[in-house]
């Protein structure tokens, strides 16, 4: 049916669908596309339009009660697609362990175990166009290089895949799919702005939905899902009250808690001796047309005797912003992001451009005939170290007496961390510095107020990976959804999104997002019947 601007439509009118789907971002397009060719009519309402708007970005404006956090302003997109505009694409799903409860760990496991989302990795793996290759050091097998021998046995080897370009923006991929279908329709400027309950508390009638112009519409599904992220959907639940003063689920007050990210930190330059040596040990490489890179992982013994957080460390190659490599990632970025000729890019440095040639030369060469992705020899070796966050219930998004130009109270996001990540960084630190000695590659220069255990929080930044808010949980006294999604005593009202997420681990969330949507669609389609 095409996409559907609601802004066009005349004020006032019903909509009804078996599935409305609020939010066309990664989970809300991976759901709708699991949906297709079931015979249900499904309604996915994006409060966006179809490229990035500074009248739509407005509305996400949220204040900081705690400690700033980019991501907040930086990291989201209300546009179709949401974040896979700008999305990475990278692939590593959480450890087994991850899901666990560690004792070390105050208010660390999840409800289900990582068996209940292994089934769904394949299907992910497709979605995105990468292959299906182990994540684990079995991978080494397929390839013929050089590799790093790890001495230390507390570290090991872990493998991310990254999607291709063409495949990350996942409006110019899964929603094609969907505007194809006949009994699928996605809104444009849907901004839901409340969630009407029926009477008895445990049913949705209605979501209510405005478009920026101030017409009011009103949408009907036998299953609701909210896949807003993590900062929208609490606040659309809490800002909820037609029932609930406190919000919907919010009895026991849990409702915009344990909002978490990772944290980062370029700790260190490495300075190899041998540096083509090093590039061809540690540089990422491709099976085909998926890219791998290496994480130095921790493992789970190492973190229960050190009493650590999650933590591994990966390598970054950091070439000029004035180059001509960034210059080449801008244009690739422009049109994941669909600006293509409308944005404006920077240019490379004309004295930078004859130094590159060769270098721009090799990078193709190497990628076509040795499949490997090479790095230009004025690029500096970053060292970064990531690090889940200690689950925190003061750290939690609440909702402001200001109103946004909707009429919605805007977002409070009071941002929480500290000792325990400090403990990781530094204690990941000492690990890694045992292990680079032993290979003797060169120097390492660690971050001057990192290494000297004063200023490192200036040297620290979250990871837009924006998660919490909505805590997955057996019962509603710990958290807002069930193991299925479906959040605790509202019969037709779930939530994909990664805000469900209890703990982070070590890995970027979207893949493991996805597979627990695709779990969802299953458990929606079982509903049905």
């Amino acid at each position: 049916m095409g996409l559907i601007d609601l802004i066009t439509i005349p004020a006032g009118q019903t909509f009804n669908a078996d599935v409305v789907i609020v939010g066309a971002g990664v989970a809300g397009l991976v759901l709708a596309d699991a949906l297709r060719g079931s015979g249900m009519s499904v309604d996915v309402l994006e409060a966006g339009g179809a490229s990035l708007e500074p009248e739509s970005q407005a509305l996400y404006e949220a204040e900081m009660a705690g400690v700033l956090h980019v991501g907040t302003t930086e990291g989201r997109f209300r546009v179709y697609g949401g974040s896979s505009i700008r999305w990475g694409g990278q692939l590593l799903p959480l450890r087994a362990s991850d899901f666990n409860v560690r004792q070390h760990i105050s208010f660390s496991g999840w409800p289900i175990d990582f068996s209940d989302l292994e089934p769904y990795i394949r299907t992910c793996e497709e979605l995105l166009g990468v292959n299906h290759a182990p994540y684990n050091s079995d991978l080494l097998r397929q390839l013929p290089m050089p590799r790093p021998s790890l001495t230390e046995p507390d570290l090991q080897l872990r493998f991310s895949k990254w999607a291709p370009f063409r495949c990350r923006n996942l409006a110019h991929t899964l929603g094609k799919r969907c505007l194809a279908e006949p009994k699928f329709r996605i809104f444009l400027h849907a901004c839901v702005s409340a969630i009407e309950l029926h009477s008895d508390g445990h049913h949705v009638e209605s979501l209510r939905a405005v478009t920026p112009n101030g017409s009011i519409y009103s949408f009907h599904g036998k299953q609701i899902v909210i896949s807003a992220g993590s900062i929208e959907t609490s606040r659309l639940l809490l800002a909820s009250r037609s029932v609930h003063t406190n919000g919907i689920c919010n009895l026991t007050d849990q409702l915009g808690r344990w909002f978490h990210d990772h944290l980062s930190v370029k700790a260190a330059t490495l300075m190899p001796i041998g540096r083509r040596k090093f590039l061809n040990m540690f540089a990422p490489w491709f099976i085909g047309d998926t890219r791998h890179t290496i994480k130095l992982e921790t493992s789970d013994a190492w973190q229960e005797k050190h009493l650590c957080l999650n933590v591994m460390g990966h390598l970054v190659f950091q070439s000029a912003e004035n180059s001509a490599f960034a210059w080449l990632r801008q244009q690739l970025l422009a049109q994941q992001s669909n600006l293509g000729s409308n944005v404006k890019l920077g240019t490379p440095s004309l004295q930078q451009l004859p130094k590159e040639t060769l270098d721009l030369l090799y990078l193709f060469w190497k990628r076509v005939v040795r499949q490997r992705r090479w790095c230009p020899s004025n690029a500096e070796i970053k060292l970064c170290i990531d690090t889940e966050q200690q689950p925190n219930p003061e750290s939690r998004i609440r909702l402001s007496n200001t109103l946004d130009a909707i009429g919605m109270p805007k977002a409070v996001v009071q941002w929480r961390w500290g000792e325990s990540e400090r403990h990781a960084f530094q204690s990941y630190r000492n690990l890694f510095n045992r292990q680079w000695s032993i290979w003797d590659l060169g120097e390492i220069d660690w971050n001057e107020s990192f290494d000297a255990g004063s200023g490192w929080e200036k040297s620290v930044s979250d990871i837009y990976h924006l998660m919490g808010g909505t805590r997955m949980s057996l019962g509603p006294q710990d958290g807002i959804v069930d193991t299925e999604l479906r959040v605790h005593g509202i019969d037709n009202l779930s939530v994909a999104s990664l805000s469900v997420f209890p703990t982070g681990g070590s890995s970027n969330p979207t893949f493991t997002l996805m597979m627990l949507t695709l779990r969802l669609a299953d458990r929606l389609l079982s509903r049905r019947q």
